[in-house]
């Protein structure tokens, strides 16, 4: 099974209506051509958690690497030229063999350890990695800890700005109330991380 996928970023001259348009007739090809299986399409969410700007993407299934070049000869594909021209400033598309297949169901997770038994003064540093930095003040300050004014800014080019990566001491791990913690936060995408602390 081949799973094709397709970004979109939109033009800044597109309408509305025209953006819609594309949309709609984009997701008429499963029913046009009957080899496309789990059509799925939709709009980027905001905040974006990603690199990459793009507005719009489509996942499919073919069958295999031969229903795949019917797929792009296909008359249903073929006919989206016009309204992509008037549409798409620029997509990117990525296409992989299925070769692994998540089981329904995972095992639960381990039970998380036990603060009850920390000795007076001590508590755990939450876990905060992923977390907005608002987040992460507000959590670590429920635990009895502070946040260092200092951030050290890391690259946010793979991952969504903003976010904490690694807090030190991390998540978990027991100290003395009051004690500070220090947050890596992604910088702003590639412009401007300043590695200056680093």
């Amino acid at each position: 099974m081949i799973r094709h996928i397709v970004f979109c970023k939109f033009r800044g001259d597109a309408s509305e209506a025209a953006i819609a348009e594309f949309i709609r007739e984009c997701d008429k090809l499963p029913s046009i051509n009957h080899e496309v299986k789990n059509w799925v399409s939709g709009k980027s969410v905001e905040p974006r958690f990603h690199s990459g700007d793009f507005d719009w993407a489509l996942s499919c299934d073919l069958a295999d690497w031969d229903a795949m070049d019917r797929y792009m000869w296909h008359e249903g594909h073929l006919r989206m030229g016009p309204w992509a021209a008037a549409t798409i400033e620029y997509l990117q598309s990525f296409d992989f063999e299925l070769e692994y297949e998540a089981p329904a169901e995972f095992p639960a997770p381990p039970e998380g350890a036990e603060t009850s038994s920390l000795p007076d003064g001590m508590v755990a540093v939450p876990p905060v990695r992923g977390h907005t930095l608002e987040d992460a003040d507000r959590l670590i300050e429920a635990a009895g800890l502070k946040t260092d004014k200092e951030k050290t800014y890391i690259s946010g080019g793979v991952w969504a700005p903003g976010r904490v990566m690694v807090s030190s001491p991390e998540g978990g791990e027991p100290v003395a109330e009051g004690s500070s913690v220090h947050l890596s936060v992604t910088g702003d995408w590639w412009s401007k991380p300043d590695f200056s602390d680093i």
